[in-house]
């Protein structure tokens, strides 16, 4: 069969076999996460024209597609924080239907005004990740940062292109994208020492004279208060969103235990739960979570949790919308409840 032909029946076929495993019960999201911790991860939450000017569209999800994920959620799961399931479930609890934590990363604005309302509809409990350092500055992330830069460096064209390459050339990124140029841009990003990009994130900004959009901040205390009022867990995302491997001893502390410290400081509560940015960490960043006096810890690692998963290493499943389109480029529960399952190669 040539290309053309296989490309063209392979979403068919995609949707055939999602909606067989579905109907045969084989993938069904109740029974492959029986006895087990799912975590759901979510990021943004964005209305679809804020979306189309996001640098990161893939990590955002509408409210819409936060209602169709829920729905999903409430059939199948009993839905709630991760401190709060994670201490019944390892309690030996085995409800009717398995538990499923619903996370948010990053502190965003736009949780508390698009995502709330939705967990409100379904009654739903969740954990947000908090990066306290840029709370307190009022900054918004540093790949955000980036993000921003090389969305205008696309939108200014090709000359703006190549002289955003040329710098970044000269903080060490390879000036030849081996992927899409956004991609590229962030990703070597991450593996340059802290204090590189820093300097080369400075750098940027003053290149592309980048500005920052109101909706594009994160909240403040005072809403992250509010969330907290509502029944909602805080989590500590480190103090400023450092990849953990990279820091030292010193740095290692400060991002863990000085986080934990300011959040407890401004919510007048235990913060237990810590959410590794990026996902990246190694035996000394569980180790800093670990003497900070948290009791659990999440990764990006894509599965499902199994009781003799390490409390300061839970896996997580990340909730792309357009992973989970069938062929006519709509939200399945097929497509989603293959995803989950574990079934899926590639995950």
């Amino acid at each position: 069969m040539n290309q053309p032909i296989l490309k063209s029946i392979k979403p068919l076929l995609r949707d055939l076999l999602a909606n067989g495993l579905l109907l045969s019960e084989i993938s069904n999201p109740g029974k492959r996460a029986k006895g087990k911790l799912t975590i759901a991860t979510f990021h943004r939450v964005l209305p679809e024209n804020l979306r189309q000017q996001y640098p990161y569209p893939g990590i955002c999800v509408t409210p819409e597609e936060l209602r169709w994920f829920c729905s999903f959620f409430a059939h199948y799961f009993s839905v709630g924080s991760i401190t709060n399931l994670n201490q019944r479930w390892q309690s030996g609890e085995q409800p009717n239907k398995p538990f499923l934590a619903i996370t948010f990363d990053d502190g965003q604005l736009d949780n508390l005004q698009y995502g709330l309302p939705v967990l409100d509809e379904f009654d739903f409990k969740a954990t947000f990740y908090i990066p306290a350092s840029n709370i307190d500055e009022a900054s918004i992330l540093w790949h955000d940062r980036i993000g921003y830069c090389t969305l205008a460096a696309r939108n200014n064209g090709e000359k703006s292109i190549r002289k955003t390459l040329e710098l970044a050339q000269s903080f060490g990124i390879p000036a030849n994208p081996t992927s899409a140029f956004e991609n590229h841009i962030i990703q070597h990003s991450k593996r340059i020492s802290p204090e590189k990009r820093k300097l080369f994130i400075a750098a940027l900004e003053s290149l592309l004279q980048t500005s920052y959009p109101e909706w594009g901040r994160l909240m403040t205390w005072d809403e992250i208060r509010l969330m907290h009022q509502q029944g909602h867990e805080i989590g500590s995302h480190s103090m400023t969103h450092a990849l953990m491997p990279q820091c030292n001893d010193q740095d290692l502390k400060f991002e863990t235990a000085e986080s934990k410290r300011r959040l407890e400081t401004e919510l007048n509560t235990e913060i237990t739960s810590f959410c590794y940015p990026n996902g990246d960490c190694d035996a000394r960043s569980v180790e800093a979570v670990l003497q900070a006096g948290y009791q659990n810890a999440v990764t990006t690692q894509w599965g499902k949790n199994q009781l003799n998963q390490p409390h300061f290493q839970l896996n997580r499943c990340d909730v792309n919308t357009f992973n989970n389109w069938n062929r006519k480029q709509q939200l399945s529960t097929a497509r989603f409840a293959l995803r989950l399952s574990g079934l899926q190669p590639g995950l």
